[in-house]
This record gives structure tokens, sequence and C-alpha cells, in this order.
């Protein structure tokens, strides 16, 4: 049977527009690619026109279909990449329904980042969530669970902690195409997926806790650092950034060696991060620093110093600006604390970033808040002025 070129393109325009309504989201099939599936359609329907009489094009459906159903599936080398989310217009955002999705819950640090945010949105008349991982073990997979529930839930601005990129991109794609405003919350995903971001910096947190350790190494006479390394998890990729951000604090204040001798987690458990430390001091005995990288490291490293007697031998630097982490660098067994005014980062710093951006308004990527460090010399002064009470 001869079948003539004119049915080899309505054939071709058929395949084109089957896959322009099957294809996922932000994926693009190549021009190659159906060139040579059209190629390849049109040899199979020529050797079947050879070998049959019968005029039944079905004949050749199920090679098609098969073949329609490789090409759909997600290829990194045709994914189409995130666009920089400020090419977005997001001034049609008029009620705002927001939700912060955070790591975890409760503690000085996220629970003045929830207590901000709550008082912030409600000033302004938004509707607004608060929601965190019931396991913070889950990491990003647990944040982008609640990132797809607000999505389906209608939730116009979604604020997720963005850690791994990598597991975000279809959510950043299908938000973007709602109309839906993502802005990173205490990570850095990076200005081509979002358009703008609120919180620490990593590294720069991390390179002046370096810099205190080293001074401190200094003035303690210290010839080398021994150092353990306390994060959540060693994958974390911020707290990573942290301990990098560290170490160079450290390569710049202090002249001697600096010898990483093992690394543990907390696990988001202070008496986890303690055992982890007790562990590795016992393994490593000549240890006299630890990086903390998240607050319970840091309350597990005071709680072991005190309990072992180590005050004035091992430095560690704590991470928030509550009374119990005062009073640890009060009694020695922390070296100086710090941490940012999470009320305002989650609050009114968040808040006039989303406003800025719904309203056209000029806004930077990159939104850090100060971070505020008290020596030991600086304690009471510090409880003093924000009304903190130190037994």
């Amino acid at each position: 049977m001869k079948i003539s070129w004119d049915f080899y393109i309505i054939f071709f325009h058929i395949i084109c527009k089957y896959f322009h309504t099957k294809r996922k989201r932000g994926k693009q099939m190549k021009l190659k690619k159906l060139t040579a599936l059209f190629l390849s359609a049109a040899m199979i329907l020529t050797f079947t026109a050879c070998g049959s009489d019968s005029n039944t094009p079905g004949k050749t459906q199920p090679a098609t279909e098969a073949e329609s159903d490789n090409v759909s599936e997600p290829e990194s080398e045709s994914a189409s990449p995130v666009t920089a989310g400020f090419d977005a217009d997001y001034t049609g955002i008029e009620d705002i329904k927001i939700a912060l999705i955070a790591e975890t819950s409760g503690g000085s640090f996220w629970g003045n980042i929830e207590q901000g945010f709550l008082e912030a949105t409600a000033a302004r008349g938004w509707e607004s969530v608060y929601w965190a991982p019931s396991d913070a073990t889950t990491g990003d997979a647990g944040v982008l669970d609640l990132a797809e529930t607000a999505l389906i839930q209608g939730y116009n601005v979604i604020c997720p902690v963005i850690n791994d990129i990598s597991i975000f991109e279809d959510f950043l794609n299908r938000a973007r195409e709602a109309g839906v405003l993502v802005i990173d919350f205490n990570a850095d995903p990076g200005e081509g997926y979002v358009p703008a971001q609120v919180g620490i910096d990593s590294t720069e947190s991390g390179r002046q806790q370096g810099e205190m350790i080293g001074k401190f190494a200094t003035e303690m006479g210290f010839e080398e650092i021994n150092y353990v390394n306390m994060s959540i998890a060693l994958s974390n990729t911020p707290q990573q950034a942290v301990k990098a951000g560290a170490l160079e604090g450290i390569a710049g204040s202090f002249a001697g060696a600096v010898n990483e001798v093992g690394e543990g987690e907390s696990e988001s458990n202070a008496a986890t991060a303690q055992d982890a430390i007790g562990a590795l001091f016992i393994a490593h005995p000549e240890i006299n620093t630890i990086i903390c990288c998240d607050m319970y490291s840091a309350v597990g490293a005071a709680a072991y110093i005190e309990e072992s007697g180590l005050q004035g031998k091992v430095i560690a630097c704590g991470l928030s600006l509550d009374a119990d982490a005062l009073m640890r660098v009060k009694s020695g067994a922390l070296s100086a604390t710090s941490s940012v005014d999470s009320v305002y980062m989650g609050g009114e710093q968040l808040c006039g970033v989303v406003e800025k951006i719904t309203a056209g308004e000029e806004f930077e990527y990159k939104n850090f808040p100060p971070k505020i460090w008290v020596l030991p010399d600086e304690v009471d002064d510090y409880a003093s002025e924000n009304g903190i009470t130190i037994q």
C-alpha cells in the first residue's frame, strides 16, 4: 500500500499537537527529537505498508504511543531551568494569604520567628500560617511537602526554607505559573530561583564565629586549635556553609595550626548533641574548640563544658540570646553568644519584603538581619536592656 507524503505531514502535525498537550509543566521537547520521532514513525509506517495490504493505521499506534511515553519522561538535558523569580510580576497579589514554612518550631530562635511572623501578619490583616515538619530530621523533604500543601490550599505567598534547590525546582515552576510569590526563608537558593531571601547569611555568621574563636584562642594562649564541628546533620548545606565561614574567620584571626578531629550531629536535640560531644572528647581528649553550627549543638556544648568542668579550657560560642545562653556565658561555659533579632526577621523584615514585591517597588534579593554578639562583660547590661532575668 502506498502512503502519500500528505499523510506523513498530517501525522507529524498530530504528533506535535499530542506532545504539546501532554508534556509536563516546564518541560519542552527539543525540535530535533520531534524530527527524529517523525522520521522513525515514517519508516515504521512505510515498512508496515510494505508488509500488509490491510488499511489499519491502528497497527502502528502501539509503537507511537510507546515512543511518546518514553520521551515524555523528565530528562535532565531537556529540562527547562527555573527562570529568575524577579522576572515575574506579583503586583496582582492583593489579599495576601501567606505561609511561612520553617525547618522546625519552638526554641528561642524559631519560636521568636513564629511570634514575630504571626504578630506582623495579624497587624496587616493577612491570613497566615506558620508550619514546620513534625519530624525535623525530614529536612527539605518535609518542608517541600508542606510547601506543596500551601500551594494546593491557595496560599499566594509561600516562604519555605530551601536548602537543596534540586528537589524544589518543580514546585517553584508550578508556583510561578500560578502567580504565587515564593520567598526563601533563612537559606540562599540563588537569585535564579526566587526573587528574594530573608534570613541569616550562613557564611557570614560562621565567619564571625570563627573570628571570635580565633580571638579567644589567642587570648587563652592556644598553640593550636583542635576543633570538632557540630551541626543538626552533616548533610545540612547551610550549616556546612557556617563551618566554612568559621574556618575562614579562624584563619584570619589565629596564627597557629587548626586541626579538625571530628564531627557530630545534634539531630535538633541538645541532649543528643551533648552525648555526641562527650563521645568525641573520649576519642579525642585534645579537643579545645567546638564549632557550633546550630543552637542545639551550642546548648549541648555548653552543658558538656559545664558538667565536665572545662570552663576556660574549651571554646564554644552560643547561638541564642535567651536567659540560658546569657547565663552560660556568665558562668564561662560559653565564651560568648550571638544571634539575630529573630522576632524582627520573621515579622517586620519578611513582611516588609513581601509588601515591596507585591507593590512593585524596588527590593533587594538578600535581606539579612543584623547579628548581635554578647561577651562575658556585656551580659548584665544586655540582660537589663532587654528585660531578661538571669538567675
